[in-house]
């Protein structure tokens, strides 16, 4: 059987999906080329640029799997679950590096002759990003991600105690992700109905909109983890096809504009996460080779949250700060390069200057309810 399967091999599959879904999600907010650049160049760009947003997606489906599976393994060891140390642990991955960010827009926005309004402040201070506006335009996925976090600890220990005495008291997790799904999925739908002119907050950021990629990562992991020689002698056979099928699934995205095509914001949104989850299952069933693209690409990814808050900062402030500084304005490829490089450089320094040191204190005051090797999945 493939070592993919077995300690750090199969975090640096995930860590590749990770840096795969953080590349997509910067190609997201990449400036249309000039009409003078070649049509081939050019049709890449305006592609990615306008799909890279499914890359939340994918991040969406990754923390289902890899959060559901940190207290799936706690379960298995301990057989229970500590809600207080889930909260802890979470709090301590989330927090110090977004409160820094916080932190500094406040000290920075009014730098650039931007005022700095209390709804917003108060929106991403509380986690409403993905209800009220806040102060950044991406902040509003760790708003529906922290509002799983609170709610997925709960329903699972609310299940072991009406299931009590059960040999799979955990199992109806998976009828709870596919009543999700299909509520999910009807709310898009009549949301679209009720509301025909598109916009973000209302048909891509709002939470309840949202939570069934999260829960269809859940139920992936609840296969993994409780039926896992089943799930391996099933779908091993079957790796790159789910590799390819997946990122068939997500091709709509890139075809297709998101604001003016309502099949994307409602079918669309199921059929990207079920593209994610085959891609996930796929990664994490494949033996990727150990070389040092895949070695590098996997440190990325495992530095792809600070990256995700840090490059909408790099192209708000700066590249302006650049051309100040230069007093010169960058050509677009230029101006292109330094933001897709600079917030991949910012990721991994904020990462080590705040990140990192966050979860070694975590790690030292509430370690980790497994000893097995899921401790480290994120």
């Amino acid at each position: 059987m493939s070592t993919g399967l077995r300690g750090r091999s199969r975090l640096v599959g995930l860590d590749v999906l990770r840096v795969l879904a953080v590349i997509l999600v910067l190609g997201r907010h990449i400036a249309p080329p000039p009409q003078t650049w070649p049509d081939v160049l050019r049709s890449i760009l305006v592609t990615w640029q306008r799909g890279g947003w499914v890359g939340v997606d994918l991040f969406f489906v990754l923390s289902g799997f890899l959060v559901s599976g940190l207290l799936f393994c706690e379960y298995k060891s301990r057989g229970r679950l500590s809600i207080g140390r889930f909260y802890a642990r979470r709090g301590w991955k989330i927090y110090p590096p977004f409160f820094t960010l916080i932190a500094v827009t406040v000290v920075i926005f009014p730098c650039f002759g931007e005022l700095i309004a209390r709804r917003p402040l108060a929106s991403e201070l509380v986690f409403l990003q993905s209800y009220i506006p806040g102060l950044w335009n991406h902040t509003w996925s760790l708003a529906v991600e922290e509002h799983f976090y609170l709610l997925l600890p709960l329903v699972l220990v609310m299940m072991l105690r009406l299931n009590r005495g059960s040999s799979a008291p955990l199992k109806p997790v998976l009828v709870l992700a596919g009543c999700v799904a299909v509520s999910a999925l009807l709310l898009r739908l009549l949301n679209c109905h009720s509301r025909p002119v598109y916009s973000d907050l209302t048909h891509l950021f709002a939470s309840h909109l949202r939570l069934d990629s999260l829960f269809f990562g859940v139920a992936i992991a609840y296969a993994y983890h409780f039926h896992t020689r089943r799930f391996i002698d099933v779908l091993f056979p079957f790796r790159r096809r789910l590799v390819i099928g997946g990122s068939v699934l997500l091709t709509p995205a890139f075809a297709l504009s998101l604001e003016s095509t309502p099949f994307i914001y409602t079918i669309g949104l199921t059929l990207f996460y079920l593209g994610s989850g085959m891609l996930l299952v796929g990664i994490l069933l494949c033996n990727l080779p150990r070389s040092r693209l895949v070695v590098f690409l996997a440190t990325l990814g495992a530095h792809s949250y600070s990256v995700y808050l840090w490059h909408m900062p790099v192209l708000r402030w700066g590249i302006p700060l650049i051309e100040a500084t230069w007093r010169t304005s960058l050509g677009y490829g230029l101006r292109t390069v330094v933001y897709l490089i600079g917030s991949l450089a910012a990721g991994v320094v904020m990462a080590k200057l705040v990140e990192l040191p966050a979860l070694r204190l975590r790690d030292r005051w509430f370690p980790a309810g497994t000893s097995g090797a899921d401790r480290g999945l994120t």
